[in-house]
């Protein structure tokens, strides 16, 4: 679409249906009840017939997302590919039913419009007569969109609103989705279902009583083809929510979590104790009783604390040394762990855990040497052109205000070129006062104003002499710095603080039959604005010798060949 041509041919008078338009629509409901089904088969059939029925305007396959909230643009697949085909022009206008079908955030409304006519692409709002084709139409979009988000933000405080309430009267919530239960509409009752209930039972006595794991009870339950109440597969965190649930030993239980915020759908999940639970068997059954119940989470609880411990721990590993977990052996995809080695002397070496597990009769991939992967990132940062240098005065660049020279030796030599001024002048006066030029009044009123003058200069002078004497002790502070930045930015710390940021993983092969030929091919996460994509930057070989000259002891030699890539991983 031209927007000039179009704008000045609607501002003639000229209606929209005039104007030779490629046209699509765009419809949305927010839930996938029945009712809403129709309602978008409704709008759908609508403009598709409302767009055909107009000779001027070609009709363009419409855009439908179905069942997914106006409150977050991400989700919404087909509005997204929208976008993507009207930046590639294959249409000239959008028609939908209202703002709230498009957007109920004000400002991804004018985001999304706005972006829309930089491809030359127009959006008609029907129920809201907006045209944003039209110039005056982002001020009407701003009010109307405001509108629909407050819209949302008063439904979800209503809604908010009547669940607590509800709460305190003791309702139970939910749908009727609850394994094991069925909901009467009228009364809100949970009558149980005992074929689910069996099943409940079952899995309550397989991890209480036979201690088996969650993943074993969901491969058995699915093994046996048996499906939850949403004709799903069974997994760990619907087993672990059903065993958590007061419900199943008949307690009433609520305000486990709370929207916090009605744009982002965060939710605030609150702690146990926290919770609104009491014992209401009457209305709620109890499909297990109390006592497998507590043992089912008791163990839960137990076997929750031991796995984040242990997740604690494998992290605390993770970032242990500087190579953990980023060496991988190319024949097995598997990790690298680090080992010390001591014969005449200590030396740390890294291993295949395949090779470790089973001998190296499963794993044939080389070791790797710490001493010897140092020497190769000294090498390659050197390469690489990560300058100490350059980081020291990266660094100084931020004292440079320290040092700057503010023209303090002109000032003061200016100060005292005036001050000596104003005592000849002084001179001259007093000569004419006694000559009787100057009458005695004359003569003091002069005097007293070089003697303010001379004051006042003279303050000035001290303090730059003081400010002259704090710079010449600053300049020796950042000269001191600079040094010390020197040895810092070359300490073996910091070196290894460089190549912890630089490295992203490391894959281990070896070359040909002879395990002391090795080839890494080195991953770094160092962008070079020229070369984004996984192509070689450099091919090193390397050659340590290992050994000891001590007796018995053969010196052998190892040769690394190292290929280096960076960009997105």
């Amino acid at each position: 679409m031209d927007l000039y041509t179009v704008r000045k041919q609607l501002n003639m008078g000229m209606p929209l249906t005039s104007i030779k338009l490629k046209v699509t629509d765009y419809a949305r409901v927010s839930t996938d009840h029945l009712e809403q089904k129709k309602s978008l088969q409704n709008q759908v059939e609508h403009f598709e017939q409302y767009i055909k029925q107009n000779p001027n305007w070609t009709y363009v396959r419409g855009y439908v997302d179905d069942g997914i909230t106006g409150t977050s643009d991400i989700k919404r697949d087909n509005f997204m590919k929208m976008i993507e085909d009207a930046r590639s022009g294959k249409f000239d206008l959008i028609v939908t039913k209202e703002i709230s079908r498009f957007s109920r955030n004000t400002l991804d409304s004018i985001k999304y419009t706005r972006e829309l006519l930089s491809y030359g692409v127009a959006v008609l709002f029907v129920n809201d007569n907006i045209n944003t084709a039209m110039p005056d139409s982002e001020l009407r979009l701003t009010i109307m969109a405001s509108m629909a988000q407050d819209e949302i933000r008063r439904l979800s405080e209503r809604v908010k609103f009547g669940m607590n309430r509800a709460i305190e009267r003791g309702e139970i919530l939910g749908n009727n989705m609850l394994y094991g239960y069925k909901k009467e509409k009228d009364t809100g009752v949970l009558n149980i279902i005992e074929d689910e209930a069996k099943i409940v039972r079952r899995i309550y006595e397989l991890y209480g009583i036979e201690k088996l794991s969650l993943s074993k009870i969901s491969k058995t339950l699915n093994s046996e083809g048996l499906r939850t109440c949403q004709n799903k597969k069974w997994c760990i965190s619907t087993i672990s929510r059903m065993i958590e649930n007061p419900k199943y030993k008949g307690y009433y239980c609520a305000k486990k979590s709370e929207i916090v915020d009605y744009m982002t759908k965060k939710i605030k999940y609150f702690e146990k104790d926290d919770w609104i639970i009491y014992e209401d068997k009457t209305r709620i059954p109890p499909i297990i009783d109390e006592e497998l119940w507590e043992r089912a989470n008791t163990r839960l609880v137990t076997r929750k604390k031991a796995f984040s411990e242990r997740k604690e721990k494998k992290n605390i590993y993770k970032n242990r040394y500087l190579y953990s977990a980023k060496i991988y052996c190319a024949e097995h995809n598997t990790v690298f762990h680090r080992r010390e080695f001591r014969r005449v002397k200590k030396d740390i070496t890294w291993v295949c855990s395949e090779y470790l597990k089973n001998g190296k009769t499963t794993c044939d991939s080389p070791n790797i040497r710490e001493s010897e992967l140092d020497t190769i990132f000294k090498d390659l940062i050197s390469k690489l052109q990560i300058d100490s240098k350059d980081i020291i005065d990266i660094l100084m660049n931020y004292y440079k205000h320290l040092e700057i020279d503010t023209g303090i030796d002109e000032k003061i030599s200016s100060i005292k070129k005036e001050i000596n001024n104003l005592y000849t002048k002084k001179d001259k006066i007093l000569e004419l006062s006694i000559q009787g030029g100057l009458s005695n009044e004359e003569f003091y009123e002069r005097n007293n104003l070089f003697n303010n003058k001379i004051n006042t200069l003279t303050k000035e002078l001290n303090q730059l002499k003081i400010d002259k004497d704090k710079l010449k002790t600053t300049t020796d502070k950042t000269k001191e710095l600079k040094n010390n930045l020197k040895q810092k930015v070359n300490s073996k710390s910091m070196i290894t603080k460089i190549i912890s940021s630089l490295l992203d993983h490391i894959v281990v092969s070896k070359i040909s039959n002879n395990k002391n030929n090795m080839e890494l091919n080195i991953f770094l996460s160092y962008k070079d604005n020229d070369n984004k994509k996984l192509q070689p930057i450099l091919r090193s070989s390397y050659e340590f010798k290992r050994g000891y000259d001590t007796k018995g002891t053969k010196r052998y030699k190892v040769y690394y060949q190292m290929n280096c890539y960076f960009g997105d991983m």
